[in-house]
């Protein structure tokens, strides 16, 4: 199953001066989102992190060597050591979500089984319940850090969300019709501007068109045809942020026929007009 976290909007979080009433042991320092991170990392940090690689890839240079990098994985950064990390390749960008912790909570992240020593970066083979855990924290945050109990619970969603990506790791291999979703779905993430027949679809990978449909529903929460507006979406935000392009233009380049028709969708799934979004955006990106 591979969910579309809908959080069009990048962010960085500080939570570690959040006052936990109910500590948990490990409070996260950092949390952060970009969802299309084109530069690479060259840094040494003091803290140890946490960077889930949710879409794309590239490369990551640890101790001398380069370990390939490709979604869904993760991979970590180490207090007081060069990190060098980023897009390479094919991919000139990746969808990432990284998790900041106190080098003081290595001894306790290693106790609890979450860091190995020598252990840099791990495939998440099954992601299912890691992005289900990803929808989860992603709520919480939009919720707001001031409701009661929000902290604790972001602290122990976040220690879910590094479990059930280890738990990911050893999982058995996808079935076929799982296989067949995927490269389906990849498809259509590739080819998000076009114009898809499901069915036909379908057929072409020896499926009718309601066993598709069945398969589809158990692994991605949404309908086809909602998955492909959701991507188009995602690339409107992009486009009223890092481009000059009045909002008739963006609708036309994604495909819609009517810019009115196109503003209602957006404004549905955006919970603000597309000209509310840019000056909003653009103004905090300055």
């Amino acid at each position: 199953m591979d969910v579309i976290v809908y959080y069009m909007d990048d962010f960085t979080i500080h939570t570690a001066p959040l006052l936990r009433r109910m500590p948990s042991g490990l409070p996260v320092q950092t949390i952060g989102y970009s969802s299309h991170k084109r530069d690479r990392v060259g840094r040494v940090f003091s803290s140890f992190n946490f960077s889930f690689i949710l879409s794309g890839g590239g490369t990551y240079h640890f101790r001398g060597e380069v370990l390939p990098v490709e979604a869904p994985c993760v991979i970590t950064q180490w207090p007081g050591a060069p990190m060098d990390y980023g897009p390479s390749g094919r991919w000139v960008h990746w969808e990432e979500l990284y998790l900041t912790y106190s080098a003081a909570q290595m001894e306790e992240l290693a106790r609890r089984g979450l860091v190995t020593e020598g252990k840099p970066l791990w495939p998440v083979r099954r992601d299912t319940p890691l992005r289900e855990q990803l929808a989860l924290l992603f709520r919480l945050l939009e919720e707001g850090l001031s409701e009661a109990g929000a902290p604790e619970r972001i602290d122990r969603a976040c220690e879910l969300l590094v479990v059930e990506s280890l738990l990911g790791e050893s999982r058995p291999p996808m079935g076929r019709d799982e296989a067949i979703i995927r490269t389906i779905r990849r498809h259509v993430q590739e080819h998000y501007l076009e114009h898809h027949d499901f069915d036909a679809l379908a057929r072409t990978h020896g499926l009718s068109p309601t066993t598709f449909r069945r398969h589809w529903q158990r692994h991605v929460p949404v309908p086809p045809a909602r998955y492909v507006m959701q991507l188009r979406m995602r690339e409107a935000c992009r486009r009223l942020v890092e481009t000059d392009q009045t909002v008739a233009e963006i609708a036309a380049a994604l495909g819609f026929d009517d810019p009115l028709y196109f503003s209602r969708r957006f404004a549905t799934m955006a919970h603000m007009p597309a000209t509310v979004y840019r000056r909003r955006h653009v103004m905090a990106s300055r």
